[in-house]
This record gives structure tokens, sequence and C-alpha cells, in this order.
């Protein structure tokens, strides 16, 4: 690959990155309308159901977004060839830069931190909500 095609690629990643966190958004506000609407008046059963749902779904955006970010240390480890080799263009040396100063980890693990948060926040309000909120 050249270093025109890394870089599409990792702009590409950019965006399947910012569509994996609006489908994250996605699916947890629509956990938490039916929480107040339904769940807060469901039995176990019902509320045990759709938290292992919501894990399934949460565990398939973490997975896909592991994979994904498998790729791309992948296209960084190849702008780190090319630049022994023949040096980057500046757009390169942008994007290198981004993984070398570790602002790319930083997204990364700010991103799986907000996710346990989340997880952690949603249990509570799927299991202990009943007694919390009253009907209006």
């Amino acid at each position: 690959m050249t270093e025109a095609d890394i870089i599409e690629q990792m702009v590409e990643y950019q965006n399947i990155l910012l569509l994996g966190v609006s489908v994250f958004f996605t699916v947890i506000s629509a956990y938490v309308v039916a929480v107040w609407a339904f769940l807060r008046d469901a039995g176990f059963g019902l509320r045990a159901f759709s938290f292992f749902f919501l894990t399934l779904i949460v565990a398939f955006l973490v997975r896909v977004a592991y994979g994904s970010q498998q790729i791309h240390d992948g296209f960084v480890a190849t702008l780190v060839e090319i630049d022994a080799a023949t040096g980057l263009s500046p757009t390169g040396d942008a994007a290198l830069n981004n993984a070398v100063t570790g602002l790319d980890e930083v997204i990364q693990q700010s991103m799986f931190f907000a996710v346990i948060v989340v997880y952690i926040a949603l249990f509570f309000l799927t299991f202990f909500t009943r007694s919390t909120l009253k009907k209006a």
C-alpha cells in the first residue's frame, strides 16, 4: 500500500469510529427510554432478558471496535515502515504523530472507559429503578 492509500483508509477508519459511537449512543438512548417507560414496572425476568440483550449488543460493538483498532494499528505500523524507507509527506507525519504521541491510545482508552461506566450505570438503572422511579 502507498502512503496515500493508508491515509485514505485511516480517514475512513475515523468515519467508521464515529458511526460506531453514534450507534452506541442510539442503543443506549433507546435502552434508557425503555427502562423509564417499560422496564421500571417489569418483572425480574424481563429486566434480565433486556439487560442480556443489551450486553450482547455492547459486546458486539466492543468487538468491532477492537477489530478496527487492530487494523488501525496495522496502518500505523505501515506508516512507520514507509517513514523509515522513504519518508512521509506532511499528512503522513500528522497521521503518524497521533499514534506516536499517544493521542490515538487516549481516545481508545477513553471510549473503553465510557462504555464500562455506561454499562454499570445501565445495570443499576435496569435492576434498581422500580424503587427509585415513580410513575407520574
